[in-house]
């Protein structure tokens, strides 16, 4: 056979093999983040969040039109698609450095299998990586734009080798479309531009890394300007400057985040006469045969003509489809979009600088003393003013440590190691797995989840191993190629992680920015297998093919096959409906026509999709809260009506809804605390009171506040953001005449005083015009509502598109699927549901029944083994059980509650993780937890314990002789109890202990009872009154 069959059979295995891997594991609907938007922006050809993405909706649209499966799966299928390809790409590569580059021969059948099956090591490596299976498997842009990198490497490579042969730019020029394509799915590729460059310096300059020094000009001008050059021209002269260069802005901007010059035509005249210039220039240089400009000149255009794809925002911003984020219908709002001008500027230094949030301000100080900026404000052109931070003191030690420790050892070489080294945990800022870590190392994150058996994920360091004697092994033979990996690893890897100046903390793991280097590392991993065969080959030259059969077989369970064993777990969504089943859920608490507050990615995007792309609940308007301080979001609101809805009435006027610079502006203030009252229609007061008095007044009264922000005269001040101010306005636009809820995700901090006014309905809270509760947060809640939602669950894969109460649980109480820790998260959610309209039918409807109905439905759709319960949890559920008169199910929440509680007593590094344990000890909980059970001596050494460890608390003391006559009640030993009891009774009654004598009453009341249990007088007890 052929090599090059061989290789063409190599690369439809590795193919093969990555398809199958993803397509086994695909997320079979819509999953949870940047994925919900993705997708509904997919199907309507909609405008997601900036920069936006258009070549990947307009790829990602033939994946929808695809005539079979579940659309978010079909747009999931992208995804594992581009990753699949992105690993023959790899694989070719590798093959083309060792076949061409190097000549390696490959003209037996063992020599191509020591090149061809190094090759697919690497590209199965990569396959199998931690990041890129996750982003395999949902429908984000970072696959694709890896497959742009390793598109664009390989051609550069092969550019490389076949430099000398005629009409070989082309493949430059190829890379170069590529590179401007690739910015309509995600920036990375560009920071592969510098690599190529390097290899064309090279190349055609003879530079050799060795004999670059600085006394050299020529080289410094190589090294430097060409590929430092070249990135720059691409990514601020192409992606930021052309663009504002033709909407007639110099791309410069005053401290006052002001242009320059703006909206200028004769800017825009000069960009257009530059562009003309630099076309009649290559149109020269062609016909001058100055190659080297002529192809510089192309590869600019062919950038500029793959940047092209962002016409796609232009039109369908200006098509107002029903997701429109930031509304780039104009040049000038389309720079704002690329430039994500609504996210903020992250300045290089210093690397500390949100001093507008206490949020992340708070954990500044852990890194060394911050400083924060002094605040001036700077007049713009309007004269209006913006404020500007001054560091007039910044602590350099804590920069530093802030940047090797936090945004480059955390937030790059975690991930890093995450991928080729192991994983402790799926829980947030998990730590990397060492080659000796232990089930023991990783309880203390794993000791809450049902899938602790997953971890730690271990791959003993043997990939790491391979991929780093891959650079030793690479560096050795081509020092050149070398350099070029090497540099495009740092740029996509640790050089990005510095210029991101990441925040702490993040609301999610951001790995997936660094899949460029990962890419670059499993590069090397190949060589490693190749350079490892290699060395058998010389130790056993008389065995070639026992030789390379080792060491390609050796390499590939010591990479691939070691990583796939120990991440497929981990990384199979099979199954997985959470994120769509807990948005329907949510919309499906509404009624009609409602207006729902949402805050966050997971409580939004998800939503989107439905009513987009599944036409679930379409009449509902989702509010998001945190776009709710954007103006643009606003005046949407205000005046679109998507899919029919209804809009929102707002009372704000247009003009302060058309420019976040404009003086008049809609703006946060600060301000008291301010008493609002909203005139309601007596016919909806009556679905809430009759409470006559109300009735009569026929308005809703409550304190309007923001967030705290600071005292002044004894009194505190807010801040009300604009989102408060959109809340208070729908409710007085509305006035309940349509519905209006919080999403139950949204935080306290955003109900803006609405507390009292809440009640429970579904997965969201109704606003109510009449106060809800005496001051306990979130007692009200609405039986019929709550029944319907809860006991009504439907696990089909059917669902309504109109309004229906009945919840969806799919395979919660199914252990073949896996759930990480952001869909763990919501489970609590739901469980809390169940506990809430449990003790409503005990306390308020007294009926045990409907009570141990509930409890019963939660405990057969949600499983315990899949979601364990915390300690605190399972005791409030034994506790539930206990009064509603089920023995059984209490006993055994009761064994759960006290077992978990026990383990986390023992287990220091588990304690410190659990949130309970600041307000209440975990051994009290146990023996709680025990003596409920009916376990009395193992609660006495609970007990005993604690009072080994607080011998002088009386509390304990006390309830050891509780415990006693507890146990004594329940043995039948009556008499025995009650000389325990006024033991005891007589004891306390007497003691200098104030906390012992505050028991007295209650202790008297049980030895009263015990009396007439055994119809004993009650006189007896006339001599214990307590000492004075």
């Amino acid at each position: 056979m052929s090599p090059q069959r061989i290789r063409l059979g190599g690369a439809v295995l590795v193919f093969l093999l990555s398809a199958g891997t993803y397509i086994a594991t695909l997320q079979p609907s819509v999953p949870f983040w940047d994925c919900g938007e993705f997708s509904a922006a997919i199907a309507l050809q909609q405008v997601p969040h900036p920069p936006g993405a258009p070549l990947f909706l307009m790829v990602g649209k033939l994946f929808h039109l695809l005539p079979f499966g579940d659309p978010g799966w079909r747009i999931n299928l992208l995804s594992a698609l581009a990753s699949s390809a992105a690993s023959v790409l790899l694989y070719l590569l590798l093959a083309l450095v060792l076949e061409r580059l190097w000549k390696v021969p490959t003209g037996s059948w063992v020599d191509a299998l020591h090149v061809y099956g190094a090759s697919a090591v690497g590209a199965l490596a990569l396959t199998y990586s931690d990041t890129v299976w996750f982003n395999a498997v949902e429908s984000e842009v970072y696959a694709t734009s890896l497959l742009f990198v390793a598109a664009v490497l390989y051609l550069g490579f092969l550019w490389y080798v076949r430099a000398d042969e005629p009409g070989s730019e082309r493949y430059l020029l190829l890379a170069a479309y590529l590179v401007g394509l690739s910015i309509g799915v995600h920036l990375l590729s560009i920071l592969a531009v510098p690599g190529i460059l390097y290899l064309v310096v090279f190349r055609k300059y003879g530079a050799n890394p060795a004999e670059a020094t600085f006394r050299n000009a020529r080289y410094v001008l190589l090294w430097l300007a060409i590929p430092l050059g070249g990135f720059a021209i691409v990514y601020w002269g192409i992606t930021q400057w052309l663009p504002a260069l033709l909407a007639g802005d110099l791309p410069f901007r005053t401290e006052a985040r002001e242009h320059l010059i703006e909206d200028s035509p004769v800017v825009t005249l000069m960009t257009l006469l530059l562009l003309g210039f630099l076309g009649w220039q290559l149109y020269r240089a062609y016909r001058a045969q100055r190659a080297a400009t002529a192809l510089a000149l192309s590869a600019f255009f062919a950038v500029v003509l793959g940047f092209t794809t962002y016409a796609h925002v232009l039109i369908r911003a200006n098509s107002h489809p029903p997701m429109n984020e930031n509304e780039p219908t104009t040049l000038a709002r389309l720079i704002s979009y690329l430039g994500r001008e609504q996210y903020g500027e992250a300045p290089w230094w210093p690397r500390r600088y949100r001093y507008d949030d206490p949020y992340y301000s708070q954990h500044y100080s852990k890194y060394g003393v911050w400083y924060p900026p002094r605040i001036e404000r700077v007049q713009r052109r309007d004269g209006s003013l913006v404020p500007v931070p001054r560091w007039h003191r910044i602590n350099l030690a804590g920069e530093l440590r802030y940047l090797w420790e936090y945004q480059i050892s955390h937030m790059y070489l975690r991930y890093f190691l995450w991928n080729y080294l192991g994983r402790m945990s799926d829980v947030q800022d998990a730590p990397a797995a060492g080659p000796l870590a232990t089930k023991r190392d990783a309880l203390p994150y794993n000791y809450d989840s049902g899938y602790a058996d997953a971890f730690p994920v271990r791959f003993f360091g043997l990939p790491l191993l391979l991929g780093l004697l891959g650079i030793g092994f690479h560096f050795g033979r081509d020092r050149r190629t070398a350099w070029v990996m090497l540099v495009t690893f740092l740029l996509m890897g640790v050089l990005a992680a510095i210029a991101q100046n990441q925040q702490l903390p993040q609301p999610r793991e951001r790995d997936y920015f660094y899949v460029g280097s990962f890419l670059v590392f499993c590069f090397w991993i190949g060589l490693g297998a190749y350079g490892v065969t290699e060395l058998l080959r010389q130790r056993l030259s008389r065995l070639p093919a026992l030789a390379v059969g080792a060491g390609i077989g050796l390499s590939a369970l010591a990479a691939p096959v070691n990583m796939a064993l120990g991440g497929w777990r981990i990384h199979d969504r099979s199954g997985n409906y959470l994120p769509f089943d807990h948005s329907y859920n949510i919309l499906q608490s509404c009624e009609r026509d409602a207006i729902l507050f949402t805050n966050g990615d997971n409580d939004t995007f998800p939503l989107w999709y439905l009513q987009d792309v599944a036409g679930v609940r379409r009449d509902v308007r989702v509010v998001n809260l945190s776009l709710g301080n954007t103006l643009w979001y606003i005046r949407q609101l205000k005046h679109k009506e998507p899919h029919g809805a209804k809009r929102i009435p707002l009372s704000f006027p247009d003009e302060a809804l058309e420019s976040e610079d404009s003086p008049r502006a809609l703006q946060p203030e600060v301000g008291p605390a301010r008493e609002v009252s909203i005139p309601v229609r007596r016919d909806i007061l009556e679905r809430f009171t009759q409470d006559t008095a109300i009735l009569r007044e026929g308005r809703m009264r409550f304190t309007f506040v923001g967030m705290p922000w600071r005292q002044e005269q004894g009194r505190t001040l807010y801040l009300f953001r604009v989102q408060d101010k959109l809340i208070l306005d729908i409710l007085q636009q509305t006035r309940f005449e349509r519905p209006v809820y919080f999403a139950i995700t949204v935080g306290s901090d955003a109900y803006a005083g609405l507390d009292r006014h809440l009640r429970l309905e579904g997965m969201v809270y109704r606003i109510c015009p009449v106060p809800q509760s005496s001051g306990q947060q979130m007692e009200a809640i609405d039986p019929t509502v709550m029944e319907a939602c809860l006991l009504n669950v439907d696990n089909t894969n059917a669902y309504h598109t109109e309004p229906h109460y009945g919840f969806k649980f799919r395979n919660l109480n199914n252990p073949r699927v896996y759930y990480d820790e952001v869909h763990r998260r919501l489970i609590l959610n739901y469980r809390t549901l169940y506990v809430r309209y449990a003790m409503y039918a005990l306390e308020q409807q007294g009926d045990s029944a409907k009570a141990l109905a509930v409890l019963d439905a939660m405990d057969r759709f949600i499983s315990t083994e899949q979601f364990p319960v915390s300690y605190w949890f399972a005791y409030n559920l034994a506790q539930l059980y206990q009064r509603a008169g089920a023995a059984e199910k209490a006993r055994h929440f009761a064994l759960m509650a006290a077992k978990a509680a026990e383990l986390v007593a023992r287990t220091p590094e588990i304690a410190q993780r659990e949130t309970a344990v600041q307000y209440t000890n975990p051994r009290w909980i146990a023996a709680e937890a025990y003596q409920l059970a009916g376990e009395y001596d193992q609660a006495r050494l609970v007990l005993q314990e604690l009072l080994a460890e607080y011998p002088n608390e009386p509390t304990l003391q006390a309830r050891l002789g509780e415990l006693t006559i507890s146990q004594l009640e329940a043995q039948g030993k009556y008499r025995e109890a009650l000389d325990t009891a006024e033991a005891l009774l007589t004891r306390y009654t007497h003691s200098a202990s104030e906390t012992l004598r505050s028991m007295v009453p209650q202790l008297r009341e049980h030895v009263v009872r015990l009396r007439q249990r055994l119809g004993l007088p009650e006189a007896a007890l006339a001599d214990t009154t307590p000492a004075r």
